[in-house]
């Protein structure tokens, strides 16, 4: 039988234990999902108020103390819990992701069969072979059921304000066997090189959020039309899942196809061993960073899109 993790033990773990080494870095990073979820919250006030105000409710409920009860740090919460429990990270790092292969966008491959939650179970306490399109499905469901518990209902609104962020990070839509851009180095013109990963879910996000992410997501929802947003909100996980696949495909990775300039040596991230040896560089051009820049600006703007859209269907 599959081991399947109870989400109150994860909390009382959580808060009783001391805060561990971080791992190998999230999607998006805290500035990128806190940035996300505000541009979901600036959505709301504005399309529906009282979605918005079931979503404050609920947030303001939690007692865990791992992040504050606002929307942004709750953004964070799911990821928080990762890094201080040993178990939720065991249990549910798997569900952060969708990971197509880079020629064969199958989504029942990515999702482990597509297997639906054991009959009594929350989503919260599922199989951990689950993915990001599939627990959004169920998390979602459980904020619509009028019977779902307080407990859950948090739980739930929790990691659906940080997986819908994560399913739209092209690192966390293929599966290139680097352990999502961490074993890949990059070079862009004469700069030093960087991590996959960091460049994508830190520098960028960096540059387009700045020291405020209130600022950022105000810049963001400011810079994207209306009519580009309808035509985000449309569709369901799974397409939005298959879209970013197409981002990470086409842009993130636009260097697979060359064959590498050789090989770099990186440190071990602070408090962590190495997350692998020596890896591949590959040498890219400033037009590859300018692609990168627009390629991460529209996927913040789409994720924080997306998730008011969720939100505004779980608290109907």
């Amino acid at each position: 039988m599959r081991r399947r993790i109870g989400l109150a033990v994860l909390v009382a773990a959580a808060c009783a234990a001391a805060l561990l080494p971080m791992r190998a870095s999230h999607a998006w990073g805290p500035d990128g999902h806190r940035v996300i979820a505000l541009v979901a919250d600036r959505v709301l006030q504005q399309s529906d108020p009282g979605a918005r105000a079931k979503v404050q409710a609920v947030l303001a409920t939690d007692k865990s103390k791992l992040t504050k009860t606002d929307i942004a740090s709750q953004a964070t919460w799911a990821d928080v819990l990762r890094d201080k429990s040993p178990e939720a990270r065991f249990g549910t790092t798997v569900w952060h992701a969708t990971r197509f292969k880079p020629d064969n966008p199958d989504i029942a491959a990515a999702c482990f069969g597509r297997k639906p939650l054991p009959p009594g179970y929350p989503a919260s306490r599922g199989p951990q072979d689950n993915c990001s399109v599939d627990k959004i499905q169920q998390f979602v469901a459980e904020l619509k059921n009028p019977e779902t518990t307080s407990f859950q209902r948090l739980a739930a609104l929790q990691f659906v304000l940080n997986l819908v962020g994560d399913l739209n990070d092209p690192l966390y839509a293929i599966d290139h066997g680097d352990q999502g851009g961490e074993c890949v180095a990059l070079q862009i013109g004469s700069k030093p090189p960087v991590r996959l990963s960091t460049y994508w879910e830190e520098i960028l996000v960096r540059q387009i959020v700045g020291s405020d992410a209130a600022g950022g997501a105000a810049r963001l929802a400011a810079a994207t039309p209306p009519a580009e947003a309808r035509n985000w909100a449309e569709g369901n996980p799974e397409a939005w899942a298959r879209e970013t696949y197409q981002v990470a495909k086409t842009v993130t990775y636009g260097f697979a196809s060359e064959k590498p300039a050789g090989k770099h040596d990186f440190p071990a991230r602070k408090g962590q061993e190495a997350a692998c040896a020596s890896v591949p560089l590959y040498r890219v051009s400033l037009d590859y960073e300018t692609k990168a820049l627009a390629a991460v600006k529209t996927q913040l703007a789409k994720a924080g899109i997306r998730l008011a859209v969720v939100l505004r269907d779980g608290f109907k």
